[in-house]
Formats: structure tokens, C-alpha cells, sequence
């Protein structure tokens, strides 16, 4: 993996604190918790059940620093089942994701299972959430976290697919060779949801 480490448990924590500050100003959780102050215990919560889902039941890199961290999943191990999740999420934490997300997060997310659901390809691997932190961002940790698995995948001949709320996202993304699958209006909210596929060998 070269310069990225693999996230562990004892090391989840600081994964998390690194993920919360990326996703402290993400369209979703702004939408789902306007005020600074929630919507950073919103983010903590969102961040722990991904990289606590991820170490359990896929995979989580970081970068040497933890300036940036992403958690893959196969897609066996999508949609995020309540069975599955009380094994790996502490209960306290999806309290607190109801807490600070409450039904805004629930309904935006559904509509983004859907797409996962219906776009996606068997056999894929899910890129469940990738960030970095603010001050870290534009020295190419997001590709750096990218490559190694997208490697992978292209040795294996598998898909990789990801989703965003954040329209600079997309061109990122198509760096790497991911393809816009479906461009969608979250009904009810003012977010537009990306669904994106890289296909083996970008």
C-alpha cells in the first residue's frame, strides 16, 4: 500500500477525528444539521459508523499522517443491514447519528441506497467514504488513497462504485476514471445526488 496504512481498531479513533473535519462542511450533513455546532457532532457520528462498518466488514486505509482516510466495501456487504451494523457500530453512536441527523439524513441516504441499488453492478466494490482533511487537501492524498485499491480491482476485473452530494466531487472522480452513472434531485431536499461507476481499468 505503500505509503497508506491500514486502519485498525485501535486506530479507529483517529480516522474518525480525520473524516469529521473533511465532512464538517459536506452538503449532506449541512443540509441534515444547519448549525456548526450539531453538525460537527452530526459529522463524528457519520464518520464512526462508516469507519466502524468498513473495519469490520471491508477494509480502511489511511494516509501516513491520517490526513486522509477512505473505507471500501464490497458490495456483498451493501445496503448497511441493522443485523450487521449492531456488530460492528457501537449502539451510542447510531443514537447519536438520529440525534444530529434525525429524518433529513435518513431520507436523503435512502434515496442514494436506491441508486446504489439499482446502478450498481454485481461484483463491485463500494467506495463507502473517502475525505481529507481541510488543511491537507490539494497535495494529492485523495489519489494517494485512491490508486493502490483502484489497482486492485483492475487485477481482479471488478467495478468500483461511489456516490456524492458535492458537485466538486465528480471531476475528482473522473480523474481516476469514474463515469456519472445518473445525476438526480434528492426528492425534498435542495441536494443533487451523483451516482459514478469505474469500470476495471478505469
Amino acid at each position: 500500500m505503500g505509503d497508506l496504512v491500514r486502519v485498525e481498531r485501535r486506530s479507529a479513533a483517529r480516522a474518525v477525528q480525520s473524516l469529521a473535519a473533511a465532512f464538517q462542511d459536506y452538503p449532506l450533513l449541512t443540509y441534515a444539521r444547519p448549525d456548526p455546532e450539531g453538525r460537527a457532532r452530526l459529522a463524528r457520528a457519520f464518520c464512526a459508523v462508516a469507519v466502524r462498518y468498513a473495519l469490520r466488514w471491508g477494509e480502511v486505509h489511511a494516509t501516513a499522517g491520517f490526513e486522509g482516510v477512505a473505507a471500501w466495501l464490497p458490495g456483498e456487504h451493501f445496503p448497511l443491514t441493522a443485523g450487521k451494523a449492531l456488530r460492528a457500530v457501537p449502539l451510542g453512536t447510531f443514537l447519536a447519528l438520529g440525534r444530529y441527523g434525525g429524518r433529513r439524513l435518513r431520507s436523503a441516504g435512502a434515496h442514494l441506497d436506491l441508486l446504489h441499488r439499482r446502478l450498481a453492478p454485481p461484483g463491485h466494490e463500494f467506495l463507502f467514504i473517502l475525505g481529507v482533511r481541510p488543511e491537507a487537501q490539494g497535495q494529492g492524498h485523495g489519489g494517494r488513497l485512491l490508486r493502490p485499491v483502484l489497482s486492485r480491482l483492475d487485477r481482479e476485473g471488478r467495478p468500483c462504485y461511489v456516490d456524492t452530494v458535492n458537485p466538486g466531487a465528480v471531476p475528482f472522480y473522473a480523474r481516476f476514471g469514474f463515469r456519472v452513472l445518473e445525476e438526480s434531485a434528492i426528492p425534498g431536499t435542495p441536494l443533487t445526488g451523483w451516482a459514478l461507476l469505474r469500470p476495471p481499468g478505469g
